[in-house]
């Protein structure tokens, strides 16, 4: 699992479909840790990490790019973390069912 918790990890990444999402939390660091779920990531080693089960996100989007963005806010600040999971073979089926079974399409997009 890659953990982004600052701007300089955040710019470090370079996978361009990734990077296309990342943007839009550049200005949020200071409330926001991104978790980028890898291979060999399981549902109880991504709740381990975050310190809390993935239950009650604010929602579950599913971009054209195969890629789904759970949002949890744990306080009225805004602060919380957004976990990021690749739609692909290699990754716990667990998490996989979760995402499909919840995720919604984000506003104007139509590829999804």
């Amino acid at each position: 699992m890659n953990i982004i918790s600052n701007e300089i990890a955040l710019a470090a990444i370079t996978d361009p479909a990734l990077c296309a999402i990342l943007e839009r939390f550049a200005d949020m660091m200071d409330l926001a840790t991104l978790y980028i779920v890898e291979a060999g990531d399981t549902l109880a080693s991504i709740e381990q990490a975050c310190g809390c089960p993935l239950e009650g996100w604010e929602y579950v989007l599913r971009h054209p790019s195969q890629w789904f963005e759970l949002v949890i806010i744990q306080s009225d600040f805004g602060e919380g973390f957004v976990v990021l999971v690749p739609d692909q073979a290699d990754i716990d089926p667990e998490v996989l069912t979760m995402c499909r079974a919840n995720a919604t399409k984000p506003d104007g997009m139509t590829d999804c």
